[in-house]
């Protein structure tokens, strides 16, 4: 099997990352009485957590490619059955979505490292999974947009607790949730491992929090949200972490190629 990818083509530009003062402030007064525990919001531990993407700025980023959708079921279970790799989750709990065009989920991102390398093997390119700033433009470029479809929160444009649905979609699913180079569900179904690990921007302050005291200062950031919890995960520029409680395991992976050679392009 040649897995055939939908690569989305990211030109070379100036990314915005992260948040400013009024960003943050924005976020915290829409979620504040919408967050699945509302005492979050009442004891500011949200807006503290929203700390961690401050300050924004804007690197510039070479041009690259990455999948339009994370990967399936379909393809992880190919790789799963030519490599003798243990199913995830999402290919056993059908309740929660199993279809083959569903995202794969339940992996780590060691799993989601070990398949980019056969990836590569197949393709004959380097694959990968994007690094968070990658992730970042390819939601939103230059734009300040809080969402991958823009600026405003909406349960329609993607899957997440507010949408009432409690199970993954298909990966096309939602086309008005499309991100601003095309992508699908960077907002919302399973959250997506990137290759950068948590660091304090430059000029920005420690956050102490629940994912630290797990976690430590040196997790593998999840960007995006799910279906299980609440669409303030949705914001391109927040920053988690895989919480050891199982409501945080739909964590799945889109891939990235710095190479066109040999790659299908489209839109």
């Amino acid at each position: 099997m040649k897995p055939d990818i939908n690569w989305i083509q990211i030109p070379s530009g100036y990314a915005t990352i992260g948040s400013n003062e009024e960003d943050m402030k924005k976020a915290a007064e829409f979620w504040k009485d919408k967050l699945l525990n509302p005492t979050y919001g009442r004891e500011k531990k949200f807006q503290k957590w929203l700390y961690k993407e401050f300050p924004s700025y804007q690197p510039y980023i070479n041009e690259f490619f990455i999948s339009d959708t994370v990967v399936s079921n379909e393809l992880y279970q190919s790789y799963c059955d030519e490599t003798g790799q243990t199913y995830p989750e999402s290919l056993t709990n059908e309740e929660l979505g199993g279809g083959k065009d569903h995202p794969a989920w339940g992996m780590d991102i060691e799993d989601a490292f070990s398949f980019c390398q056969w990836l590569s093997g197949k393709l004959g390119i380097d694959v990968s999974i994007p690094t968070e700033e990658e992730w970042e433009y390819a939601a939103r470029g230059n734009t300040r947009n809080q969402y991958p479809w823009g600026d405003e929160f909406d349960p329609s444009y993607c899957n997440t607790h507010e949408s009432n649905i409690e199970k993954t979609t298909p990966v096309r699913h939602y086309e008005k949730g499309r991100s601003l180079f095309g992508l699908y569900d960077m907002g919302g179904n399973v959250e997506e491992w990137v290759n950068t690990k948590y660091h304090v921007y430059e000029g920005g302050i420690e956050v102490v929090d629940d994912l630290t005291e797990t976690l430590g200062n040196d997790y593998y950031i999840l960007k995006g949200g799910s279906f299980a919890r609440g669409g303030d995960l949705c914001r391109v520029a927040r920053r988690h972490g895989k919480h050891p409680d199982p409501v945080f395991r739909f964590t799945g992976f889109r891939l990235v190629t710095r190479q066109k050679q040999h790659i299908k392009v489209g839109v």
